[in-house]
This record gives structure tokens, sequence and C-alpha cells, in this order.
């Protein structure tokens, strides 16, 4: 098994597990956006164009870069890294799951979406550790919050090991 495809079933599974599930967006029209799911990174944002953007922020210089496209909420599935023990065992692969939301709100709880995504995210794995009947999670799971405050902006995550199967030798006597 190669571990992009485990990051592409990953990915696939969160976006099914979280269909139809929006938090509040920055830049966005209806004020609420999807949970997306990204591999790897976030997407380059595009600049908006210039025709856009009020002609008094432009005259003033109150603006340096503007983009669209902005990401929140997101999880970013992120491989970071693998153990091959043996050729005849199962490959280890380490993979982050990411959390980023913004929450406007001036209690500044927005932390409390993120403790949502990651039990959501653990309740799944917790009763369905195996996806799309190839990866295996293995125990424990590790998460975290930021330590930083940031507002309006809030981040978290959850380290997990997945199993992937092995290779098997041609040559039986290898």
């Amino acid at each position: 098994m190669f571990p992009a495809t485990l990051q592409d079933d990953l990915v696939a599974d969160l976006q099914e597990l979280f269909k139809g599930y929006s938090l509040e967006a920055p830049n966005s029209e209806s004020g609420v956006r999807q949970l997306k799911v990204f591999p790897q990174e976030l997407p380059e944002p595009e600049s908006v164009k210039q025709e856009n953007i009020s002609q008094e922020l432009l005259e003033n210089g109150l603006i340096e870069d503007i983009t669209g496209n902005d990401p929140y909420p997101y999880i970013i599935v992120r491989i970071i890294d693998g153990e091959i023990k043996d050729m005849r065992e199962a490959q280890t692969v380490g993979v982050l799951l990411l959390i980023g939301i913004y929450d406007s709100g001036k209690n500044n709880q927005g932390h409390r979406k993120v403790l949502e995504i990651i039990k959501m995210i653990y309740d799944r794995y917790a009763k369905k550790p195996v996806v799309n009947k190839k990866h295996r999670l293995l125990w424990p799971i590790e998460w975290t919050l930021q330590a930083e405050e940031s507002p309006p902006y809030y981040f978290g995550g959850l380290e997990t090991q997945w199993e992937i199967a092995g290779i098997e030798a041609e040559d039986r006597f290898a």
C-alpha cells in the first residue's frame, strides 16, 4: 500500500463525515461555509481582483494584499512520517489532522468548536477504526489545542498512526 492512498482515503472519509457541517467563515456571503478537507497543505489563495476592492482602500494604501478563497473552516490531512520494520510487515504511517476554524464571537470560545470536531473524528474512528477496508487506526490518538491565543482563529489537531498493508515478496525464499 502507498501512504498517499491512505491520505486520499482519509480525505474522502472526513469529507463524508463532515458533509453538511457548516461553521462561521470570514469573507463568506452567507456567513457560514461547509468544513473543507485538504490533503497535506492548504491551497494557495487567489488574489482578489482590484476592481472588487473599494477605491477608498486602494487610494489610502490600506490594503497590502487581499486574497480570496479563505479556507476556514478546514481540516488538513498531513502525512508526517512512516516506518517499515520488515518487508513482510505492515507499514506504519503517522498522520496529523490539523483543524482551523473562524469564530468571531466576543466571548473567545472558538476552541469549543475545535473540541467538537476532535470529538466527531474520535467517535468516527473509535467506532470504525478501519478506513476503506485497507487502513487500520492504531492507538493511542493524541490531540491538542493551540497554546497561544489568536481569536477569531482557533486551531487544534490530532496525531494518529495508521497501519497499511505491506508488500508480499515475489520470491517466496527471500
